[in-house]
């Protein structure tokens, strides 16, 4: 028997053997490459849903901890215009830019005082041996890096680091345009339209900061998160944390596994770095982080989250061009063309008009009609009635529902005595089940429907439950009489099923 496939004008004649072979690779591949972005899917939907939760408390611990530190004493006096880093800043010399030289020139190995400064740095020096010391205290229990304490002139008087912002005047031309510049003018825009000053906040996303030691590389980038300084009712300046894009890689990299990892987006909407864990990975979308102007972006390898589909995908995408090529090798032979035979013109001659022959009328005889024999009417003769057996309803069986809540409950049991773990755990690390992202925590709700009979579903996906049980056996080695009621409560469930033949 011979196929053809295609178009009618590129027909191709192969064998129905070849051509029914040809449409099931092809509808195998297809189900294979649907398996992988389906799964590829469904493992970038968990990973966003939790970096977005770490994000958006780590945000939160930003917030709180810099709305905590602006409202202590001891930052409200050291920025003050009157006792504090202010007024010290401007009793070194009447023009700022020497001010910050001679700052900069005392405090050229960091936060370390040189030997030998200067007198006239001598009351700066005093407020700076009164404060410095809780300042290295706060930071470091915090998740920030460094602080600037700008006054009310735009001056950076203070910095835990003594980076390249360390004595700026943000007023400047050339300063004006640095973030730290762009935060003070913001926050002083908006103390201008707003009656309390204390619930001004400025957060930043990631941006290239002044003191990195590398132009290029995450130790320069960072955010800021800046409030204004209250004190008395009196604003004293503005007080600036720095937050560095390693905090958020550590972060983030908790949560990086095989074929999938993370990138925060900086102000010009590009990946602020290239952490370890995601390199090699492709970019799979952008998303935000509720109530932040962060945003991040989630990298993925669909060969690494396919495991055996991309394999399988693979071998079926080799096999259907192999057998492409012998189709289309088998169909050169399968129909030969017939010889072309050449055409020899025959003579035609005229045709010769011969006279038909008369022939005598036929002489008819009478004939004695014979009345016809009266056939009796033949009823049909009813068909037979097929007894159909009713189809064995497994779904419905109540005994093999129950029995599927029961393997459920009792391998989760199992799972949290065995491995100190719960239903989260075991639907990620089974990867059988989905987990979803509700407002602030991770539910299970397809797997939650198979703990109760009330609440199974109709068709249930009795294959799940199966690899389910299967799989805490596997991984659960420790013995005793909750293992042997897991095997017991799965071979019910077997046995159910091989009496409906489903296995």
């Amino acid at each position: 028997m011979i196929g053809v496939v295609g178009f009618e004008r590129w027909a191709i004649k192969a064998p129905a053997s070849l051509v029914t072979l040809a449409v099931l690779l092809c509808l195998s591949l297809m189900t294979a490459l649907y398996a992988v972005m389906d799964r590829t899917d469904t493992a970038v939907a968990t990973a966003r849903d939790m970096a977005a939760h770490d994000l958006g408390i780590l945000y939160e611990s930003a917030r709180d901890q810099s709305a905590a530190f602006s409202s202590t004493s001891f930052i409200g006096y050291s920025v003050g215009r009157y006792y504090g880093f202010a007024s010290a800043f401007a009793q070194i010399s009447p023009n700022p830019e020497r001010a910050a030289a001679l700052l900069r020139t005392a405090f050229a190995a960091g936060d370390a005082q040189q030997q030998g400064a200067s007198s006239a740095l001598a009351p700066y020096m005093a407020v700076h041996d009164r404060f410095h010391a809780s300042f290295v205290d706060m930071i470091g229990s915090s998740v920030f890096s460094d602080l600037y304490l700008i006054d009310r002139l735009g001056r950076v008087v203070y910095s835990l680091r003594k980076d390249g912002a360390f004595g700026q005047d943000l007023n400047d031309a050339h300063a004006r345009d640095t973030p730290l510049g762009e935060v003070f003018r913001e926050i002083m825009a908006r103390l201008q339209k707003v009656d309390d000053p204390t619930q001004v906040l400025v957060v930043t996303p990631p941006k290239d900061l002044d003191g990195a030691t590398a132009s290029d590389g995450p130790e320069g980038i960072g955010m800021l998160v800046a409030r204004p300084v209250v004190r008395h009712g009196s604003v004293e300046g503005v007080v600036a944390f720095r937050l560095p894009l390693a905090t958020v890689d550590r972060r983030l990299g908790t949560l990086a596994r095989q074929g999938v990892g993370f990138t925060l987006i900086d102000a010009g909407g590009h990946p602020a770095d290239q952490p370890a864990s995601a390199r090699g990975l492709s970019p799979y979308g952008v998303y935000g982080v509720p109530g932040s102007p962060w945003q991040f972006q989630v990298l993925s390898s669909g060969w690494a989250l396919s495991g055996w589909l991309g394999w399988w995908t693979w071998g079926l995408t080799l096999v259907s061009a192999a057998a492409g090529g012998w189709t289309w090798r088998q169909s050169r032979h399968a129909a030969p063309k017939a010889p072309v035979v050449a055409q020899v013109p025959v003579p035609v001659t005229p045709p010769v008009m011969v006279p038909a022959p008369v022939t005598p009328p036929p002489v008819i005889a009478a004939v004695t009609p014979v009345p016809e024999p009266v056939l009796e009417a033949a009823m049909p003769a009813p068909a037979p009635v097929l007894e159909v057996e009713p189809a064995n309803d497994l779904d419905a069986n109540e005994e093999f529902r129950r029995c599927i809540v029961d393997v459920m409950t009792l391998a989760l049991d199992f799972w949290h005595h065995a491995k100190r773990k719960g239903k989260i755990e075991l639907a990620e690390e089974s990867g059988l089940w989905r987990v979803y992202m509700d407002r602030s925590s991770l539910q299970t709700r397809t797997l939650d429907k198979y703990l109760l009979v009330e609440t199974l579903p109709r068709n249930p996906r009795w294959r799940d439950v199966v690899r389910t049980a299967e799989f805490v056996l596997r991984h659960c080695p420790d013995a005793g009489v909750e293992r042997e009621g897991v095997r017991e409560a799965l071979g019910r469930l077997k046995q159910h099923l091989r009496h409906a033949e489903r296995i």
